[in-house]
């Protein structure tokens, strides 16, 4: 059966690139997470809560030095967003996120438990793989078990790509186009640790008949006021790139020009304020210090679901108690407590966790942190389900480390299942997925 499913799973392209001729298979997990009604209904409410929070406060960012200073740009960045919003962030703002968490789904009281790790708001993972692997299960394992008491009456979580088609067409029709033909925009460069889902994806629409194209930024292009690629008039970007990256390819000879013509018109997914995907975002959310962004009831959903996270530079905060520290002492104490993450990267790149690493390591890392402020972040370690897995080779339990993130729209929720023996969980890391079904 592993192999039947790994066969298929690498035919429909779910592999990752160690280098851009080499694909190794990403492994699933045969047997899937069961969530309930309840437990969607309430992660739906708290993702669609948190985004509009975030999309109000985030509009003042250019005016508001406290914003800019716990959630950092660079100069190149600042002086883009300035040209493409000199009046404010368009509106409507449109975001397709994912939030990582250490959902635990089995647990009674799981909302207790329950921590927001980070953000992904541009160029969300796994949005191919999870619904392929999702299906893969169905098919060929949930009939094995179906006269389970467990299994009796469930069903595949919702597929991420319907929510976001679904997120499309709405911006489509909120800022007046008729049609939505969606460009899927990245740097076509295949690199290690890489994925190639846009492509799927893109393939994915166009079987549902919509009219889609993958391209890189600098395929792009404006004829008479209109964004296009060749002959196509292009109504959305759906972007996997970020404004670094797009500065970049600028810096370089490449025209950008059909970007800020699409970003100044309001016709990208994620907008200018899913760029603040930073992990100090945490940050704006977890310090009293910038309480006054958030109502009553706001300031304590942030304090039940977001971990205390601060920028690393020398200065006096709070602590993760409350009390005030001097950071850097706190954070070379308190090691077993902490996490060391950059604040900006992705894919499990450079985090350093306290328990799995010894003083002198911790203390080594911190100096490299130091040597760029506010480029990386500290954040209170928040411990992961831990829970037997079958190896899908040997059949033979394995404890794996599961992190649940999830995408929450008006039109519903998706999940992302993902698990590794590493409290670093990233399928670039060889991490595995692990499919997300829900109990009727």
């Amino acid at each position: 059966m592993f192999v039947n499913i790994q066969e298929a799973a690498t035919r429909q392209g779910i592999v990752i690139y160690d280098d851009p001729k080499t694909a190794q298979p990403v492994r699933i997990h045969l047997t899937p997470w069961l969530l309930t009604r309840a437990q969607c209904h309430d992660l739906q409410a708290l993702g669609i809560r948190l985004r509009r929070v975030l999309n109000r406060l985030l509009r003042r960012y250019v005016e508001d030095q406290a914003l800019q200073t716990v959630l950092p740009l660079t100069e190149d960045e600042r002086a883009w967003l300035s040209r493409l919003a000199p009046r404010g962030f368009p509106e409507p703002t449109t975001v397709f996120e994912r939030l990582d968490t250490n959902l635990t789904v089995e647990d009674p009281r799981w909302f207790r438990s329950l921590r927001i790790l980070e953000l992904n708001s541009v160029g969300v993972g796994c949005i191919h793989f999870m619904p392929v692997a999702n299906q893969l299960i169905a098919e060929q394992v949930l009939p094995v078990f179906q006269g389970s008491l467990a299994w009796a009456d469930c069903r595949v979580s919702t597929d991420p790509r319907m929510l976001l088609r679904r997120v499309l067409e709405a911006h489509a029709k909120a800022i007046g186009r008729k049609a939505a033909s969606v460009a899927f925009v990245e740097r076509r460069e295949t690199s290690a640790g890489g994925a190639d889902e846009m492509l799927y994806v893109s393939r994915y629409f166009q079987e549902q008949g919509l009219r889609t194209v993958l391209v890189d930024p600098r395929e792009l292009d404006v004829r008479n006021g209109e964004l296009v690629c060749k002959d196509t008039t292009i109504d959305l970007v759906y972007r996997d790139f970020n404004l670094q990256e797009i500065i970049s390819i600028e810096k370089h000879g490449g025209s950008m020009e059909a970007m800020k013509h699409a970003f100044h018109h309001n016709q990208v997914v994620s907008a200018l304020t899913g760029e603040f995907d930073h992990k100090s975002l945490c940050e704006l959310l977890s310090d009293p210090e910038l309480t006054r962004y958030f109502t009553r009831s706001q300031r304590r959903m942030f304090r039940r679901v977001v971990p205390w996270t601060r920028l690393m530079r020398e200065r006096k905060t709070t602590d993760i108690d409350g009390h005030e520290v001097e950071l850097l002492d706190y954070v070379r104490r308190q090691r077993e407590r902490l996490v060391l993450k950059p604040n900006r990267s992705y894919g499990g790149q450079d985090v350093v966790i306290g328990i799995d690493t010894t003083q002198a390591s911790w203390e080594e890392a911190m100096a490299r942190t130091l040597e760029h402020p506010d480029t990386s972040v500290v954040q209170e370690f928040v411990p992961l389900p831990q829970v037997e897995l079958p190896d899908p080779q040997t059949r033979k339990p394995a404890k794996e480390f599961v992190t649940v993130g999830f995408m929450a729209t008006p039109d519903g929720i998706a999940f992302i299942g993902r698990s590794s023996t590493e409290h670093i969980v990233n399928i670039s890391r060889g991490g595995s997925l692990v499919s997300t079904f829900l109990i009727r």
